[in-house]
């Protein structure tokens, strides 16, 4: 798209992805794309490789915590391979984008497991980082869902999207799509204060509003660009990357709770700003 609003993806990708991990990332895709592996193998592997971090972490001596280090980094780059891989063989499916999510979440789960186990005297510093790392997670993936579709589309993609899985819904159940308009509606509840349940699906009817023009499109990114650039220093790899790097430079511990104390800050100074910016809009 030939507009202002067209550059809303590329205003809201993390810095530490757009700089490091995709240009990797689509290095090792130039090789896997004439090869049998699938998308989906690659996410698989990526878990794996996500539980090897944790479990090297657990040790907590300097060589263990320079292994989970760069595991940890392997894991962010294989999370942005598979994407680009399914897109390179157009193998790309709402499936697919399920798995990759949830099986993040498992990766990551095991690695601050693991860092827990390694640093007990830290447990509580690394819950709390754990749950801003989830929290900040589910709010960017809200933003790039509703923000990035207004903008480029001209409607309101999280409620399209609960629409779409309520109808897949009605023609097959499937507990992964289940969890995944669970997962929508916490977004829903956390920033629109609405909830729905599924059971409700059958008869509850809402309007979808109208899409926008090309020039409201125009508009509305003049007004939220500055939201936009926030946000992307509030995903989920950056705080992962930070803590991969702390661990190979041996800093990780005395780092743990400035982290955390920074984390926090950021992430509710983003979310006023959020709730100021979007009332304008």
């Amino acid at each position: 798209m030939s507009n202002t609003s067209g550059r809303a993806p590329i205003d809201l990708v993390e810095p530490v992805n757009r700089y490091i991990q995709d240009p990797i990332a689509k290095q090792i895709v130039g090789f896997l794309i004439n090869t049998p592996v699938t998308p989906n193998q690659v996410t698989y592997f990526s878990v794996l490789v996500g539980f090897a971090s944790g479990y090297a972490f657990s040790f907590a001596n300097p060589l263990s915590l320079i292994i989970g280090g760069i595991l940890l980094e392997v894991t962010l780059v294989l999370d942005c391979v598979d994407g680009q891989l399914a897109r390179a063989k157009g193998m790309a499916s709402d499936w697919g984008r399920l798995i990759d999510g949830i099986a993040g979440y498992f990766a990551y789960l095991a690695v601050v497991v693991g860092l827990i186990k390694g640093f007990p005297e830290y447990g509580q510093v690394l819950k709390i980082i754990a749950g801003l790392i989830i929290v900040r997670a589910i709010s960017y993936d809200y933003c790039k869902q509703s923000l990035v579709t207004l903008l480029l589309q001209g409607y309101d993609g999280v409620e399209r999207e609960i629409q779409n899985t309520r109808q897949k819904l009605r023609t097959k159940m499937s507990g992964v799509l289940v969890l995944y308009f669970y997962y929508m509606q916490v977004q829903q509840l956390f920033f629109r204060g609405q909830w729905s349940f599924l059971r409700l699906a059958e008869t509850e009817s809402r309007d979808l509003q109208q899409d926008l023009t090309f020039e409201e499109r125009k508009a509305c990114y003049e007004k939220i660009k500055i939201l936009l650039l926030l946000w992307r220093w509030n995903g989920l790899d950056l705080p992962l990357f930070l803590l991969a790097l702390f661990a190979v430079l041996g800093i990780l511990s005395a780092n743990l709770i400035p982290f955390a104390c920074v984390m926090a800050a950021q992430y509710f100074l983003t979310l006023m700003v959020h709730h100021y910016f979007v009332r304008k809009i």
